[in-house]
């Protein structure tokens, strides 16, 4: 196994570990494995070994699984800590309404934030328990929330992607989330924006009603 320390812990605490591990895309945070009985020392010595490889501080990639989205979106999550929550794109991805995550993944955190780190933004801001779901094992504000954060965060292509993918979450849950989302008042233009708009398949009828009359 990838997380052996030549016998020196048991048995029960490594199957605990590879179990934390499989769960999360082969990462897992110092915290996890000290609450599962890895000691400290068990901890530095697989990093000096490079079985497990630094993703972020305190939180480490298992040698021998792939770098895939998953794994850079989970470690992200850890790195945060309790209480984190994945947000903008990120969140939409997670849900399933995109097909790829950002290059930057968004976080939510209810206290200080913590230091920069490359790839990843984080906001201070307390959600509405009501507001979040946990989805295999990341909290994530829920669906509507999700994909109205996402297209503020996405600027501009804000209003194309609610076109996008607004057909898979109701107009009206939208409305109903849109003065919790983050830019609120840019959520509700947004939304006003797509109410506006002819769907595509109306303004095609009518440029060939038009030519044809």
């Amino acid at each position: 196994m990838t997380t052996t320390t030549d016998g020196m812990t048991s048995r029960n605490t490594m199957q605990a570990i590879e179990a934390v591990v499989g769960r999360q895309a082969g990462v897992v945070a110092r915290a996890q494995a000290l609450r599962a009985g890895l000691a400290a020392h068990d901890i530095d010595r697989l990093v000096a070994r490079r079985r497990w490889v630094p993703v972020h501080p305190r939180v480490y990639r298992c040698a021998g699984h792939p770098v895939t989205d998953e794994a850079r979106v989970r470690a992200t999550v850890l790195w945060a800590g309790d209480g984190a929550v994945l947000g903008g794109l990120a969140a939409a991805w997670w849900h399933g309404l995109l097909p790829a995550p950002p290059a930057t993944v968004t976080l939510t955190v209810p206290r200080r934030c913590p230091d920069p780190r490359p790839g990843v933004v984080v906001r201070r801001q307390v959600l509405r328990a009501t507001d979040l779901v946990t989805l295999r094992g990341v909290a994530v504000p829920v669906r509507p929330l999700a994909l109205l954060d996402a297209a503020v965060e996405a600027g501009a292509g804000g209003a194309a992607l609610l076109r996008a993918v607004g057909s898979r979450v109701d107009l009206a849950e939208l409305r109903a989330v849109a003065e919790r989302a983050s830019g609120a008042a840019t959520a509700s233009r947004l939304l006003t924006d797509v109410s506006c708009t002819p769907p595509p398949y109306l303004v095609e009828c009518c440029a060939s009603r038009n030519r044809y009359s």
